[in-house]
């Protein structure tokens, strides 16, 4: 099974073909026929073989697990519950565990963290976002984890003209354009699913983090954008309590700390898999190189949009109504001036 993101292509192997079905469905909308594969990701249905293993010293651990690192290869063992193996010389992976929530979260999490790593390399940006699109326009709003976004993203699905980009991490392309990158819209209320037909609906059973619903974003099918955006809307969310919601245009320089925090830095994407590949989550921020690119992109999205706050209230109804009701403006001609 081939999946293409954007360019990248990850070959996906398993002796299992509901196993594989399982792994890929968060990918469905880039699931590919063809394509030269630029990382294999196998998935071994069975306990880490440790005493195959080559002798290895750690190198540091996180409350999930502990990464041993060579120049060849590099091993990260989940306490026994499964294992992640790189064999750095073929640019390959293979997965170890038996239970299946375990190796699916460990496959959906090692694929972001090798895009991400993608990303860094061909000068594209992933920010932590929910994105929507209305006319011809990519409306980006970045809040914070637990903030919502599932729940904005699916609410403003009822509304005629909008189209999902992503939930939670629309792609920036080099020249500053939107990419859509549509996965699937978790929750952990099981009552929000209720209403969508069963076979796109599943749950996993998270590490350290336990039962979260995911729905195929298939569901969806007729409103999910496909093309790349060049009129971008920012949208610096904040929630208040008790507070009416509301939008004004505000100065660029005032969504700088959001734009550094969402996609510069990228907090509340997921970093922890990318253990994979350096020494630390943070030797990313460090690597000056890697912090420029990510900036060039940032400033030529940021050039290019139009950026407001988003007051959010606690009434889901009501922040629809008012984001429905902001993007059908935007294209409407000013009222004329009495006396002009």
């Amino acid at each position: 099974m081939l999946i293409s993101l954007h360019g990248l292509v990850i070959e996906c192997t398993t002796a299992s073909a509901a196993l594989e079905a399982q792994l890929v469905r968060p990918f469905g909308l880039f699931l590919a026929q063809a394509g030269t594969p630029e990382v294999r990701i196998t998935i071994v249905e069975t306990a880490p073989p440790y005493d195959r293993f080559p002798q290895l010293e750690a190198s540091f651990s996180t409350p999930r697990n502990i990464v041993y690192d060579t120049l060849e290869f590099k091993v990260v063992d989940y306490f026994g519950k499964g294992a992640t193996v790189e064999d750095k010389t073929r640019r390959s992976f293979t997965i170890y565990g038996k239970d299946g929530n375990f190796l699916q979260e460990a496959f959906y999490l090692l694929v972001l963290s090798i895009f991400g790593q993608y990303c860094d390399r061909h000068g594209m940006l992933r920010v932590h976002a929910m994105a929507l699109s209305y006319a011809d326009k990519a409306i980006l709003m970045p809040i914070p984890p637990g903030g919502g976004k599932s729940t904005m993203a699916v609410a403003m699905l009822q509304e005629d003209g909008f189209r999902l980009i992503s939930d939670d991490e629309p792609i920036v392309s080099r020249s500053g354009a939107i990419l859509p990158f549509a996965l699937r819209i978790g929750t952990l209320d099981k009552s929000k699913t209720e209403a969508i037909p069963a076979e796109f609906v599943y749950s996993i059973d998270r590490m350290e983090f336990g039962l979260k619903y995911f729905i195929d974003v298939r569901y969806w099918e007729s409103r999910l954008e496909q093309r790349a955006l060049e009129d971008v809307i920012y949208m610096a969310a904040r929630r208040v309590l008790n507070g009416t919601p509301s939008i004004r245009a505000i100065p660029k320089r005032r969504v700088l700390k959001s734009l550094f925090r969402d996609s510069i830095i990228g907090v509340g994407l997921y970093q922890g898999l990318e253990f994979m590949f350096s020494h630390s989550v943070w030797s990313n921020v460090r690597q000056l190189a890697t912090l420029a690119r990510r900036s060039r992109v940032a400033w030529k999205m940021l050039r290019r949009a139009r950026v407001y706050e988003f007051i959010l209230s606690g009434d889901v109804g009501e922040n629809r109504r008012i984001l429905g009701e902001f993007a059908r403006g935007l294209d409407r001609p000013a009222p004329e001036r009495p006396g002009s």
